[in-house]
């Protein structure tokens, strides 16, 4: 194991922590999504404890990085975020419905997005896929 690796036993313990706590639905959506449930995850000027390091995002979009690198890179980061600010992140997934925005547009698995679904899948999520407004 490498410095700074999680043991899977600790990741596992986490998501079995949270599983359960929270029942919501996720949804994404283009940037012209106006709702009160949006939460902008854009790279540039979204909501920090969704955001990832730019770095990060850069080795993964000039594909220095594998899918899968970048997949662990980021849930680690999404639970330190969640270990730092867990009262913001209570008020987010207490919520009945969130829907993530991020200023690519991407459609499909191009967009960080779709990693924070999968995040927020084993916290208790259920994801519905594209919203159509």
């Amino acid at each position: 194991m490498g410095a700074g690796a999680i043991p899977l036993q600790v990741e596992k313990k986490f998501f079995e922590q949270v599983k359960g706590k929270y029942k919501f639905y996720v949804y994404t959506a283009d940037m012209a999504y106006e709702g009160d449930d949006r939460i902008d995850v854009s790279a540039n000027g979204g909501d920090f404890i969704f955001v990832p390091p730019k770095h990060l995002l850069f080795d993964y979009r000039f594909k220095n990085i594998t899918e899968d690198q970048f997949q662990k890179a980021y849930f680690e980061f999404l639970k330190e975020s969640y270990t730092y600010h867990p009262d913001t992140w209570d008020a987010v997934l207490s919520r009945k419905r969130i829907v993530l925005i991020c200023a690519c547009n991407s459609k499909g698995k191009a967009c960080h997005r779709y990693f924070i679904v999968n995040f927020l899948k084993k916290m208790g999520a259920v994801f519905k896929g594209e919203l159509k407004f």
